[in-house]
């Protein structure tokens, strides 16, 4: 797959400097590496590779015997031309409980790096995020989380606010960050609970958006029924192109050279 050449020292020193003025130069505070507006703005063509942390809970993560959503975002951004790296602490799959060993996907030919974690609620996530972030300095996060709030009767309210938490531990991590919000896929138990969490999602995105760290609402919901899912929650392989395609088209989204 051709790839667009770097941009000279000189032109990544001009840029750094740019971006270090409008607070995007390393430093110890979690701000970024002063080139990921770069990376974005290209798609990984300059800068190097395009940093994309998958963030959630078994949505994100899969389990053995499905390739996950990440499969589908990596070949239509590498289709696209662009230079993706998927990055996280995780790789593969779930074997389908809370904290069991990872798998590989049954079809293992894409960058299989996440940070999905099943059965994981967004306030037993928001801990563990900031940390992760920082290791793995991604230019973008895709966010899918509060299925597991709502089937454990959680009140859209307080998911919001649960979730406005992890937004604030992504910038911890890296305060440039990118970031990918969506309106989650419906689940079979409770399809009114996600329905319900859905509709203050543009609110949260909009109240919490910068020009340092843009928030780009993607609704999965649009389109998607408890039929795309295997078990009524995770979903299938039609879902999970729902999904990866949905991504990639916002990812694809930003990219202005």
């Amino acid at each position: 797959m051709p790839r667009k050449n770097a941009p000279s020292r000189a032109a990544m020193l001009v840029l750094t400097a740019v971006l270090s003025a409008c607070g995007g130069g390393d430093s110890d505070d979690g701000s970024g590496d002063g080139t990921s507006a770069l990376r974005v703005a290209s798609c990984g063509g300059e800068g190097g590779p395009l940093r994309i942390m998958p963030l959630g809970d078994s949505i994100t993560q899969a389990e053995a015997g499905h390739n996950s959503y990440r499969r589908v975002l990596w070949q239509r951004l590498n289709a696209a031309g662009c230079s993706v790296d998927l990055v996280g602490s995780r790789s593969g799959v779930s074997s389908g409980y809370r904290d069991s060993p990872q798998t590989s996907a049954p079809n293992p030919d894409f960058d299989q790096d996440h940070e999905g974690y099943w059965d994981y609620r967004a306030q037993e996530l928001a801990p563990l995020v900031s940390g992760k972030v920082g290791s793995a300095r991604p230019d973008v996060v895709l966010l899918h989380l509060g299925t597991n709030d709502v089937l454990d009767g959680q009140s859209a309210a307080g998911i919001i606010g649960e979730l406005g938490g992890v937004i604030d531990a992504i910038r911890a991590g890296k305060a440039d960050t990118h970031i990918v919000l969506a309106k989650i896929i419906p689940a079979a138990p409770d399809t009114a609970g996600t329905a319900a969490l859905n509709r203050g999602i543009d609110a949260l995105a909009a109240s919490r958006n910068t020009a340092l760290s843009p928030i780009a609402v993607v609704n999965q919901a649009a389109g998607y029924s408890v039929a795309d899912n295997y078990d009524g929650v995770h979903p299938n392989a039609t879902g999970e192109a729902k999904l990866g395609n949905k991504w990639a088209d916002t990812v694809l989204a930003w990219r202005t050279h």
